[in-house]
Parts: C-alpha cells; sequence; structure tokens
C-alpha cells in the first residue's frame, strides 16, 4: 500500500488541557493505551523515539533471548517534529547501538529515513517483504500504542498484531506516563489529550480506521464539552 511520506506532524505533542474527572481520564486510558501481549512473533517492528533508547533496546534484547521474534526491523530517522530531542543521526541506529554487540548483527534491519510514525511504517514495506509475515509484535510509546496498532493494522489487516509498550517519563519521576500514573501530572494529562487530538486527526487523513475506537471518541468528545 503506497503511501506519500508527511513531512510534520499536525498535533502539538502536548495539548492545553481542561480539569480531568474520574470518567473522562478512564476513557482516555482506554481510547490511548493498548494492553500489553507477549507472544511469539514473524517481525518485532520497533517504532522510533527520541528517548529511552537504552530501554527500548533492553526490551528488543528480551525478544530475542526469549526466541519470540524471527525478524527485527527498528525504524526511525532524524525527526523534525516539533519538542524533540535533536540528534545528528537517526533514531533507528541510537537505538541499534544500544544492543549487545551479539545481536546487533542477524536478522536485522535499520530503516533510517522516517519522521513520525506513519513514515516509519511507510518506509519499513520498503525494506523487506511484509506479505510473508503472518504476526508482528511492536514496540513503541505507552501513550500512542493504541495509534501505533491501528496503523499497523490498517496497513497489514492480515497480520495479527501484538502490542509491547513502554512508558515515556513525566516531569516528575514517580509519575511516568503509563495507564496507572499519566492522570496524576498536568504534563501527563496535556500529552494524553494531545493523543486524542492526534488520533481523530490522523484517522480523518486516512491513516487508519477510526471504527473501532468511535465510540470512544464521541464520549471523550461529550465529556469535554460539558467541562
Amino acid at each position: 500500500m503506497e503511501r506519500t511520506p508527511l513531512q510534520t506532524e499536525l498535533i502539538p505533542y502536548a495539548s492545553s488541557c481542561p480539569t480531568m474527572d474520574q470518567e473522562l481520564i478512564s476513557v482516555l486510558t482506554k481510547l490511548c493505551f493498548e494492553e500489553e501481549e507477549q507472544v511469539s512473533s514473524d517481525l518485532l517492528f520497533v517504532f522510533s523515539s527520541n528517548v529511552k533508547h537504552k530501554e527500548i533496546a533492553k526490551l528488543i534484547t528480551q525478544q530475542i533471548e526469549d526466541h519470540q521474534v524471527k525478524q527485527v526491523i527498528i525504524t526511525g530517522g532524524i525527526a523534525n517534529y516539533g519538542n524533540s530531542y535533536q540528534h545528528n543521526k537517526p533514531e533507528s541506529e541510537s537505538i541499534h547501538a544500544c544492543l549487545p554487540v551479539q545481536y546487533q548483527d542477524g536478522n536485522m534491519l535499520l530503516e533510517t529515513r522516517s519522521k513520525n510514525m506513519l513514515e516509519n511504517i511507510i518506509e519499513a514495506q520498503k525494506l523487506t517483504d511484509f506479505e510473508k509475515v503472518k504476526s508482528i509484535s511492536f514496540i513503541c510509546h505507552g501513550y500512542a500504542s493504541k495509534r501505533a496498532r491501528l496503523s499497523l493494522q490498517h496497513f497489514f489487516p492480515n497480520s495479527r498484531i501484538h502490542c509491547i509498550p513502554f512508558p515515556l517519563p513525566s516531569d516528575r519521576h514517580e509519575y511516568p506516563i503509563d495507564p496507572e500514573h499519566w492522570f496524576k501530572t498536568r504534563y501527563g494529562q496535556s500529552l494524553i489529550l494531545g493523543e486524542y487530538l492526534r488520533m481523530i486527526t490522523y484517522g480523518n487523513r486516512g491513516d487508519f480506521s477510526l471504527s473501532e475506537v468511535q465510540t470512544k471518541l464521541n464520549l471523550v468528545e461529550a465529556l469535554l464539552l460539558n467541562k
């Protein structure tokens, strides 16, 4: 499925937000976070990240050592989205460099051109034959894991897709951006509200189908209108 890579993100990394009650917190958690599922897969797809490279490499290493994957693709070029840490080399190479030496070769592919989640998938398709891939496990930021799964599902509807999320840090060490803690800081709340807006925007432009999450999107909208 050919798509033209997009050059910029349309939604700010974090958005201003109203005071959140328990109902809004609950539906946003279910909307944005995909549940973790550790199973054997044909392919481990690693979404790009400008942070936590050592932690991502540890997750990749665990999957390899547990014989959970047959092939690994690490994605990510030099990102240009707002509020990102600037690096002088592709994010995929930074992650790869954190792997143990014995795992840096072998059946592993690096994608080095993409600048966002959609491009991660588009550019990765140029590296291997996805027609033979029946199951995909993916690693990505936990707060964006539902959008990541919907995006992979859109491009590879015949593959079984499994999530391995990891939390981002917030402005307070004790409250990472995960399902249990994101709402405890204003930073976490603004990040998740921004993810809600990204899901709507990118779904409406055709990156993935919104049908599965439309009920939750409608409920979030209704709750926000009452604030």
